[in-house]
């Protein structure tokens, strides 16, 4: 049997978790429609072992052994990022190929080409080295990260550790896409739902704009996510933004973002209420401008609806909008998704974000389909999406992963000169404190002196965050009390 023709893959390995979860994202990396066991017998099997000082790394298929490789640990504990290393380049050599992002596979490869970056002193040739030869990730990947990480700078630096972003969440949608594995509820027909879970989250953010002036912190961003915000009416809305705006001091704020995500939830109306208390910036999210495609993951809306609503952000005069598309959408081809692209580049937002699909544990779609990937983009297709947004004044602006994406692909946010999404960047740079409100919502609390982030969790089912909200909310306060101390 050849290896391309292997439907199932056991990894036998010590019980150790950070090494199981290495091994396991790299396997379904290299090999994203085989399924992956740690027990059991396979078509192919990889064993691993100690040996000594030694890391020993076997694979074996129709009990015939393809190949073995050892590795050296010099006595010392292997931490995770070692063993992938380890665990990469055994797996690429039994595959026959590399990928772009090398052993990477956590979310964040920007954050760590700052940390290359500021340790010697922005010297890109140096730090490029460094992440070339710790992580084995493409020169075009890192150089990609690299650029992107030093562009940010100006805007993370300098770190003030007074300054905290806060996020706003409302995991509440008119119906669920096939892909999505966030955290929300769809909204029932009678708004109750939403009524209850608005009163909830008003005395959270009450409680937590008394926590910031004890704290004598200044809120920098202000994010209001999903979800889908722009679900809740008009009263609701203007009940939401005024506790906002005359709880939080926002006179120093750089960015008030608001996701308008969903056209058929969006008014006229509620546009011009955003704007009057001082958004600026706007996500409006297509995700495809193919109609059949929008149907089929369930979206409640058409390509010309996206269109409509756009026009109306235009009247009512905001600067800033966010557009969003998801490549491998109901196994689009690549010129369907192009032709989304430059639909979305006609219309001209200041951003514009392009996504790699990841069928993730909690959607729709992974449960009916599994992990699989019929329409695999080539890295002539991405390049192609990158030279359209070239030519269109566009450059990448921050970037992100996430497990499982399609093609081993990546999330950039692409923007105009001077629109860079400043949330965006903070959020994944790690460098500030983000307080999260709302069922779901995760905050990180950044100890400079440690570099360290403090996450504090909350409850994800909206239903027990709305029965239950002041017993959660007195509790993360608490933890966010405790670790605020620290800074």
């Amino acid at each position: 049997m050849k290896i391309e023709e292997i439907d199932q893959l056991a990894v036998i390995m010590p019980d150790i978790p950070s090494w199981r979860n290495g091994a396991r994202e790299l396997t379904k990396s290299f090999f994203p429609n085989v399924k992956v066991t740690f027990e059991g017998v396979a078509d192919l099997v990889i064993q691993v072992t100690h040996e000594s000082d030694n890391i020993v790394i076997t694979a074996r298929c129709d009990q015939q052994e393809l190949m073995q490789e050892t590795y050296w640990k010099s006595g010392k504990p292997v931490d995770s990022n070692e063993f992938k290393g380890f665990f990469y380049r055994f797996i690429s050599c039994l595959a026959g190929h590399t990928l772009p992002w090398g052993s990477l596979t956590g979310i964040k490869p920007v954050k760590i080409a700052h940390e290359f970056l500021l340790n010697h002193h922005q010297n890109a040739d140096q730090a490029l080295k460094d992440f070339q030869d710790q992580y084995f990730v493409s020169t075009e990947k890192a150089k990609l990260a690299l650029s992107i990480a030093k562009n940010e700078m100006t805007i993370i630096y300098p770190n003030d550790s007074k300054k905290v972003s806060l996020y706003i969440g409302v995991p509440i949608c008119p119906a669920k896409c096939s892909y999505c594995s966030f955290v929300s509820t769809v909204a029932d027909k009678k708004g109750q739902l939403c009524a209850d879970y608005l009163q909830a989250l008003l005395i959270e953010i009450k409680a937590f704009a008394q926590l910031l002036c004890e704290r004598h912190l200044v809120v920098d961003t202000l994010y209001i996510g999903g979800g889908t915000p722009s679900i809740f009416s008009e009263e609701q809305l203007e009940k939401l933004l005024e506790m906002v705006t005359s709880e939080f001091d926002l006179s120093g704020i750089r960015e008030f973002t608001f996701e308008a995500g969903r056209p058929e939830t969006t008014t006229y109306e509620k546009l011009k209420l955003l704007k009057r208390y001082h958004v600026n910036r706007l996500c409006l999210n297509p995700q495809s401008m193919n109609d059949a495609t929008l149907s089929a993951v369930g979206r409640l809306h058409t390509a010309e609806d996206i269109r409509n609503v756009y026009r109306m952000i235009r009247t009512v005069g905001f600067d800033c909008v966010n557009m969003d598309l998801i490549v491998g959408l109901n196994e689009e081809s690549p010129e369907m998704v192009l032709s989304s692209l430059q639909q979305v580049i006609q219309l001209h937002p200041e951003n514009l974000t392009v996504h790699s699909l990841a069928i993730k544990k909690g959607s729709r779609l992974r449960e009916e389909e599994g992990c699989q990937y019929e329409q695999i983009f080539s890295k002539d297709f991405y390049d192609e999406i990158s030279k359209c947004l070239n030519r269109s004044g566009y450059h990448p602006y921050y970037l992100y992963r996430q497990k499982y994406a399609q093609g081993n692909g990546e999330n950039i946010g692409y923007c105009l000169s001077d629109n860079e999404g400043i949330y965006n960047i903070l959020m994944m740079a790690e460098r500030q404190t983000i307080i999260g409100i709302g069922a779901g919502a995760t905050g990180k609390v950044y100890e400079p002196q440690q570099n360290r982030i403090n996450k504090v969790y909350t409850v994800k089912d909206i239903r027990t965050y709305n029965m239950r909200s002041e017993e959660i909310i007195a509790k993360k306060i608490k933890a966010y009390q405790q670790y605020l101390e620290k800074i």
